[in-house]
């Protein structure tokens, strides 16, 4: 058994590397060939077992909204976010905003949950995945500019989507009391996390200074930032926003000091994304052959009706992309791309699992329609994004010849 299990996670691993290589050079996105991957060895041929990873499901779970959010802090870029966010901004509140008024309604409707949890369900499917997002645009013909809005606009929703998501399951999961006692909680937690993270972060980035060059500071960060989930939710805060709020610090040190005034100048360097971002890897490739694992189409209509629900998120999106090319050009030329960069990821998947296992009434459904809306959106993403670049390679094919 012990053998078996080794053997299981080193072809995981590889697959999940060959998945990553590939979509770089076909654009078949990894998420696609991981969650396919738990489907065979789970529901289909029977190899694992799903129940036997139930123990460890929860910590795994949090492990990955820790992987997430640090990581996401880490690479997102505040001086890009300033520079760029306008036209960003306004794509994320629409988009989500849509989303969030879309699947809300759907889900009381078709699926018959009550409105806060329909609003949930909202809010875990209305961000967009930069793990997908960022390699389909690398391998496309768009514009820098279109590759920047994009961009932030999935590092926005990761962060947005997690916060709102975690206070809403949080007021969801709180014993019967005023709204504004939990709303206070909430806001505390909130902010106790943020505040941790703030001032750890200032002050590891000058530990680091100190251990610049050292063999191990990049696992040590990592160890910093478990011990410090900990004790930030041991103090009644928010410990995934301290993660967020840490990486950030880290990311944009040198941004940071300047703000501040610090005559210290320091922030993560290329090896510690490079060792982060491979952590990350690693988590998601796990994470993505679960959710294949417990993946099933034992509700036939539920699973119909999630697939009718991407669909439904892709004219809503093409509805937010109208309205903030308005006047812009170069945005309304490239409305087809911006359409169809709508894939669902990590974010969800794991907000998704943190709702089933909190026990909320109908908190199964999450599972089945989450994974179905990832697998859905990937392959709109995928095939359009190929489809449009066919298309344009071909534009330009035509009009040189015609030189």
């Amino acid at each position: 058994m012990v053998v078996l299990a080794f053997a299981l996670a080193g072809i995981i691993v590889v697959l999940g590397f060959i998945g990553r290589y590939l979509f770089k050079k076909t654009g078949i996105p990894d998420v696609l060939v991981l969650i396919i991957l738990g489907i065979l060895l789970g529901p289909v041929f029977h190899v694992i077992d799903p129940g036997i990873l139930a123990p460890i499901s929860q910590v795994f779970v949090v492990l990955a909204l820790i992987i997430i959010l640090f990581d996401g802090g880490l690479n997102l870029s505040l001086s890009k976010v300033i520079k760029g966010s306008p036209r960003a901004t306004i794509l994320v509140t629409l988009a989500v905003s849509i989303s969030v008024f879309l699947t809300t309604i759907f889900s009381y409707l078709v699926f018959h949950l009550n409105f806060l949890t329909s609003f949930l369900l909202g809010i875990v499917t209305a961000g967009t995945s930069s793990a997908v997002v960022i390699p389909l645009l690398n391998r496309s013909n768009v514009s820098e500019q279109i590759k920047a809005i994009l961009s932030l606009e999935s590092a926005f929703t990761d962060a947005i989507v997690v916060a709102i998501g975690l206070a809403v399951l949080q007021f969801m999961t709180t014993a019967q009391a005023e709204v504004y006692t939990v709303a206070h909680g909430i806001a505390a937690a909130f902010s106790i996390g943020i505040v941790l993270g703030l001032i750890l972060g200032i002050i590891w980035l000058r530990v680091l200074k100190h251990i610049r060059g050292e063999g191990y500071d990049d696992i040590l960060t990592l160890g910093i930032v478990f011990l410090f989930y900990a004790l930030t939710e041991s103090l009644g805060g928010n410990g995934a926003i301290f993660a967020l709020s840490f990486g950030l610090v880290l990311g944009n040190g040198i941004y940071i000091a300047r703000m501040i005034r610090m005559k210290t100048h320091i922030q993560a360097d290329g090896i510690m994304k490079k060792f982060h971002a491979q952590i990350s890897f690693l988590i998601m490739t796990f994470f993505f052959v679960y959710l294949g694992l417990i993946f099933s189409i034992d509700n036939l209509t539920a699973f119909l009706y999630s697939i009718i629900l991407s669909l439904i998120l892709l004219f809503g999106r093409y509805g937010s992309i109208y309205v903030i090319s308005i006047g812009e050009q170069f945005l309304r030329k490239n409305m087809e791309i911006m359409t169809v960069m709508l894939p669902r990821g990590l974010a969800a998947a794991v907000l998704a699992e943190l709702v089933v296992a909190s026990g909320i009434p109908n908190a199964n459904v999450f599972s089945q329609a989450v994974i179905t809306i990832i697998l859905s959106t990937v392959v709109i993403a995928s095939v359009g994004t190929s489809f449009i670049k066919t298309k344009m390679d071909n534009m330009t094919k035509a009009s040189n010849e015609k030189k």
